[in-house]
């Protein structure tokens, strides 16, 4: 698992890169923060930007920020919860 950023807005956001393998998705997938997916949209649904939706279509999952830190292992049942 790949830890990195994603800087969006003058901001960097953290983001992992994960092995999925769920019934219906598998492979190398990248999960990043709520707080990142709320920066990336208005109030009403819409993208703030084209930058904002680029971003958006190469993150499978947001989760909440104080669990991009756990190990791969609880990390990976979070995102198996979150995806079902």
């Amino acid at each position: 698992m790949e830890k990195m950023t994603i800087r969006f807005d003058g901001i960097d956001y953290p983001a992992r890169l994960l092995e999925i393998n769920l019934p219906n998705i598998s492979g190398t997938h990248m999960i990043s923060v709520d707080r990142l997916d709320v920066a990336l949209m208005t109030k009403d649904g819409h993208y703030v930007s084209e930058e904002a939706r680029a971003i958006d279509e190469g993150i499978f999952l947001y989760v909440p920020d104080n669990l991009m830190d756990l190990d791969e292992k609880y990390l990976m049942q979070v995102v198996k919860e979150l995806a079902a």
